[in-house]
């Protein structure tokens, strides 16, 4: 175990490293001498691919699924190996566009659609999130392991402020923000980054290999003799087996080759930060290379940890560090945790910054500028620092939600598993991004959607059944498939990836094929699928202009609305563009895409070629630009007239001069309008004077209905009137102007709706009238209900407190008679006679104390308690009871503190060890606690014979038992339903699981609370020393003469001197002063004994002289009175031990 401080201040110090090398590196680039720009350092900043998981969760697999460990390995070195120039292609593609993450490549592919970005952008987040949540898990867990005995349940802690994790993620984001939005860069290049992220590859590199040459040199002498002592010992060992190639193992190479492009993290440093093409040639096999020495070292580490450490119950993801700590190598293992370390925070660096960058350029920032926000930060400044704001929000939400994630599914056991399942979702993008590159007819609508439904298979498969808390949902795959699918074995999650991957593609194709792309798709697909050399230049970089020139340019054939847009979301994404600085290439060549989507790629050229490059227009380029504006008008005219025939709503648009240019044929039918009357060009007044006419406007004069309408249309107001036609049609009519001048009218038929409301207006009166009846009459059954509850409870404490006082007085009798001399056969029927009796109190305690509870009269006492003090009597207790009864009893020690009623806590867990007793007929019972979040469940699971599932409720009513049980041990029935209303009173949430012929599982959910100091309660002690009451003067009163006479008789036998009677006038003849007194509360004459015992007191005018209260009266006020005046309190049946012990307690 090494210390924590220690532990401490070495992460403290490595971390200072990592910041003062990415600080160096930002400085050398802004000199001009950049340190990240060489062929080794981008190779190394690949290695980001290399996480917690190739690091700790690669051995972790290996040790218990055998050689699938390799498909990490195999599928990124088969890609760049064969497939670099596809590689080299991406990144050429991204220098030239200036794109910034995978999100908006894709989006570029596709003619720079918005909606198919912020698709990307959430896919992103949600495989991403799972990743980052890896990471925090096993720097937490191994930083408990090195610093924890070793044994321990290194769980995620209860409090934040105890989690590791919690002061990585705000370290990790201090990190981010400061070397990740420091400024804004076009190109979103990180040099320090990109540095520091190299040395931490490097670092992690040294650090598994040193653990491997370990173990192969020191903790053997050899691999060979590793492999020979394996096959000795787990010659069953599944890296010992040859079936190295399965559908899982294939599926898996081909998720990690994707990884290599498709991760936004390997993105961002393998094509973002790439400086240089050149560099993709040395990353083709020194990538590979590093990769193949991790691969190298897996196998002997997995091996050793399960020789050395299976047997004390280690997982295998974290054999790398076990290893050297249980061996007492703690150099080595505070290597391995910085190797581990590095390799965790690597890829929250650099996927926090990927993933930042993706939700402010493609969800936030133009939610931005869409609702006007730009206004306020219409400066170059302003807009950069709301750039750098977002950005900074972003990664701090990121990183929270990753923790979050991590609190809620943190126990998920395997690190291989939650890397798998980024995997898959980051492999939804891989149809969208290899297809655009080699298939020009893929399109937008494709994209879209195959991503939404290999994502929709994705989430509902494989990541909500891990939120959930089970590998996968009931009615998931296995209702849905076999495991030969194909005719090849398959896991299920095998089965699912194949499935959303198959579902992308089929989607992604399919909707290519039967839908059309945009003129836009179709000039960027160009670029995307044509393999040309990148020192290629579009026409538009010898053009030499300001930006200025751009923005006339543009506003004069846009306007200023989308012109303004453009350039707004340009600053947002490639940083600042002065008016009166040059136009850079990359402003140059997404103006000409903009103006083309408008006019055509054509005449956007010669517009630009003449306005800005000052050529002349040839006749032939003349006429080509007409010919292509007159299609361009031509199509667009026709898709507008088709766009308005397709509308349900009648649609009229006039022009600035209050002419009607455009209307659809529902709009003719609404207004049944005469063949030929509604013409091109026709004054909009002529056709509201005309609707006048004929009553299609309302009440009044014609001329003031034409009047009205036609002011609303000269000053471009916006309205909306509704209205009755004469042929039974109700019209709503909403009327909007447009930017140029011009109005557009839609008229909406509304008749059917309006019925409907009308209808459903009559039946909500109707409706308000049953459930004012129907409230009426819940409320009278509620009210006997109560009624009845009550009566019950009245009728249990009567029946409880009437059946006690017969009870008590003969179990005073009895136990008087057990202390005489009797014969044999008189001890045995003595014996059935307690026994009876003992039956007889059991069953009306419990009644009474039910009674209570419904009744509230008893409270819980709710504070901070140990459960230490708690399970410790229950498993000395139980211990024994179970050994008698040939069973076994676990208690896992707990040392928490919860907020509960320690006697009534008690009571439960004391039941359910009672019913695991009773209901195990073999096996072993254990009682032991877990922690969720900020709670505790108590259980207490036994291997008996279970519950049916019909039962599971049912078992907590009243007199309600199973009949399997022990017949020696049978119940009353009540417990559980007493444990029921115990727990609701506490507000405790109790549950059940159970399996017939397998066990039951009881358990309590518990608030958790700091630990508290720990006091002796003096009240709890009890004096043990023994001897009778020989002489000591005592008084006793009870209004029932036989339980006077059980109690004389009692009392005598202990040699006290008594004075017993049975009324207040009797006690007023007392002969001495008594040492200690007993009353009974009910007496005749409405007096009572705390009256008579005050009286005694006054008497003798001694207010010390101790009294005991004993009655079968259940209010809890009673006790509290007696409390008061300086009594003590017991519940008849009196228990002669408890009484004895009482009395000498107050004798001493």
């Amino acid at each position: 175990m090494i210390p924590v401080s220690q532990l401490i201040t070495i992460s403290i110090c490595y971390i200072a490293v990592l910041f003062v090398i990415a600080w160096y590196g930002d400085r050398r680039a802004h000199q001009g001498k950049p340190l990240h720009g060489s062929g080794l350092v981008y190779s190394l900043s690949l290695a980001v691919y290399c996480t917690s998981w190739t690091f700790y969760g690669a051995v972790g697999q290996a040790a218990s699924s055998g050689w699938i460990f390799l498909a990490i390995y195999v599928g990124p070195i088969v890609f760049l190996l064969l497939f670099w120039n596809l590689l080299e292609r991406i990144v050429r593609i991204t220098k030239e566009k200036r794109l910034t993450s995978i999100a908006d490549f894709i989006a570029t592919r596709y003619g720079r659609d918005h909606t198919l970005a912020v698709i990307v952008t959430l896919v992103a987040v949600m495989g991403v999130v799972p990743y980052i949540a890896l990471q925090l898990k096993a720097i937490s867990t191994t930083f408990e392991l090195l610093t924890q005995p070793l044994g321990l349940d290194y769980g995620i802690p209860g409090s934040i402020w105890q989690d590791t994790g919690f002061y990585i993620s705000v370290v990790m984001a201090l990190f981010v923000i400061i070397f990740g939005t420091r400024d804004i860069d076009a190109s979103e290049q990180h040099p320090g980054m990109i540095l520091a992220v190299a040395f931490e590859s490097l670092v992690k590199l040294l650090a598994f290999v040193g653990v491997g040459i370990w173990v192969m040199t020191s903790v053997f002498e050899s691999p060979e003799e590793i492999l020979k002592l394996t096959r000795e010992t787990a010659s069953d060992h599944p890296l010992l087996q040859s079936n190295m190639v399965s559908v899982s193992f294939i599926l898996q190479s081909v998720l990690a080759g994707f990884a290599i492009v498709c991760l936004p993290r390997q993105f961002q440093v393998a094509v973002v930060e790439n400086e240089n093409t050149n560099h993709i040639q040395t990353a083709r096999w020194l990538f590979p290379l590093y990769l193949a020495i991790m691969m190298l070292f897996v196998a002997p580490i997995a091996l050793t940890g399960h020789l050395f450490m299976q047997d004390l119950g280690f997982s295998p993801d974290t054999y790398v560090l076990s290893l050297p700590v249980s061996m007492g190598q703690d150099a080595l293992a505070i290597i391995a945790f910085i190797g581990g370390g590095s390799a965790a925070s690597g890829m929250i660096i650099v996927a926090t910054i990927a993933v930042s960058t993706m939700v402010s350029n493609e969800l936030v920032l133009p939610a931005f500028f869409r609702h006007g926000q730009q206004q306020e930060n219409q400066q170059p400044a302003g807009v950069q620092r709301l750039v750098l704001t977002v950005r900074r929000v972003v990664i701090i939400g990121l990183i929270g939600v990753s923790y979050l994630f991590y609190r809620i599914a943190g126990e998920f056991e395997s690190l291989a598993a939650i890397g798998l399942l980024s995997f898959a979702a980051i492999a939804q993008f891989a149809p969208a991004l290899f297809g655009g590159l080699i298939w020009q007819g893929a399109n937008r609508q494709g994209a879209v959607a195959g991503l939404l439904g290999g994502t929709f298979i994705w989430f509902q498969m494989l990541l909500w059944p891990v939120l959930s808390q089970q590998l996968f949902a009931p009615s998931g795959i296995d209702s849905i498939v076999p495991n030969n699918m194909f005719g090849f074995d398959m896991d299920d999650f095998s089965f699912t990836v194949i499935l959303s991957l198959l579902v992308n593609c089929t989607l992604f194709v399919f909707f290519s094929v039967v839908t059309n792309a945009s003129v836009r798709e179709r000039m960027l697909a160009s670029d995307f699928t044509s393999v040309r050399s990148s020192n290629q230049r579009k026409h538009t970089s010898s053009f030499n202009c300001k930006v200025d020139d751009v923005r006339v340019v543009l506003e004069r054939i846009l306007g200023y609305q989308k012109t303004d847009g453009f350039f707004t979301l340009y600053q947002a994404r490639h940083g600042i563009q002065y008016d009166h600085a040059m136009a850079s290439d990359d402003l140059l060549h997404d103006a000409e895409e903009l103006l083309a989507s408008v006019v055509g790629s054509s005449s956007a050229r010669v517009i630009f070629s003449t306005l800005l490059g000052g050529e002349q227009i040839q006749v032939r380029d003349l006429a080509f630009l007409a010919s292509e504006a007159s299609q361009a008008f031509t199509l667009s005219r026709e898709q507008l007239q088709a766009a308005l025939e397709n509308l349900h709503q009648g649609v009229s648009v006039i022009d600035r001069n209050l002419n009607l240019v455009a209307w659809n044929r529902r709009y003719l039918e609404l207004f049944e309008y005469p063949k030929g009357f509604i013409q091109i060009g026709k004054p909009i007044e002529e056709v509201i004077a005309y609707n006048a006419m004929r009553g299609f406007c309302g009440e009044g004069a014609v001329t003031d209905q034409v009047k009205r309408r036609m002011d609303y249309l000269k000053t471009l107001s916006a309205h909306h009137f509704e209205r009755s036609l004469p042929h039974g049609i109700v019209v709503s009519m909403q009327g909007h102007p447009m930017p140029d001048g011009g109005f557009v009218t839609s008229f909406t038929d509304i008749t059917a709706h309006r019925k409907a409301e009308q209808a459903l207006r009559e039946t909500n009166i109707t409706l308000e009238r049953r459930v004012e009846k129907r409230t009426q009459e819940l409320d009278d059954l509620t009210s006997q209900l109560i009624d009845a509850n009550q009566s019950k409870t009245r009728f249990l404490a009567a029946t409880g407190h009437d059946l006690m006082q017969p009870l008590n007085a003969a179990k005073l009798f009895a136990s008087t008679l057990s202390q005489q001399s009797l014969t044999t056969e008189q001890q045995g029927l003595l014996k059935h006679l307690e026994g009876a009796l003992q039956s007889a109190e059991d069953v009306l305690s419990l009644l009474v104390e039910i009674s209570k509870l419904d009744s509230g009269a008893m409270e819980p006492n709710l504070k901070p308690i140990s459960l230490a003090a708690v399970l410790r009597p229950l498993r000395d207790e139980f211990t024994a009871l179970a050994a008698d009864q040939g069973l076994k009893l676990h208690v896992r020690e707990c040392k928490h503190w919860v907020i509960s009623d320690a006697h009534w806590l008690r009571r439960i867990i004391q039941n359910f060890l009672s019913n695991a007793v009773r209901y195990t007929n073999k096996g072993g019972i254990l009682l032991g606690c877990r922690v969720r979040g900020e709670h505790l469940l108590l259980e207490v699971w036994d291997t008996g014979l279970g519950i049916p599932q019909d039962k599971l409720i049912e078992i907590f009513g009243e007199f309600k038992r199973l009949n399997q049980g022990r017949q020696d041990t049978k119940g009353l029935g009540l417990g559980l339903a007493i444990v029921d209303r115990m727990s609701r009173r506490m507000e405790h949430s109790v549950s059940v699981s159970s399996r017939v012929g397998r066990g039951t599982c009881f358990r309590i959910e518990l608030p958790l609370t700091p630990a508290q100091e720990q006091k002796v309660d003096k009240s709890d002690v009890v004096l043990n020393n023994t001897g009778n009451f020989s002489g000591i003067p005592t008084f006793c009163i009870d209004n029932d003469e036989a339980v006077l006479a059980g109690m004389t008789a009692l009392l005598s036998s202990w040699e006290c001197d008594l004075h017993a009677c049975q009324n207040e006038t009797e006690a007023q003849n007392i002969p001495f002063e008594p040492r200690i007194m007993l009353a009974d509360y009910q007496l005749d004459h409405e007096s009572t004994g705390l009256d008579v015992m005050m009286g005694i007191r006054a008497k003798m005018n001694n207010p010390d002289i101790p009294g005991i209260l004993i009655t079968a009266d259940p209010r809890p006020e009673i006790a509290d009175q007696a409390k008061t005046l300086g009594f003590y309190f017991l519940s008849k049946p009196v228990r002669p031990a408890a009484l004895r012990a009482l009395m000498r307690r107050l004798l001493s």
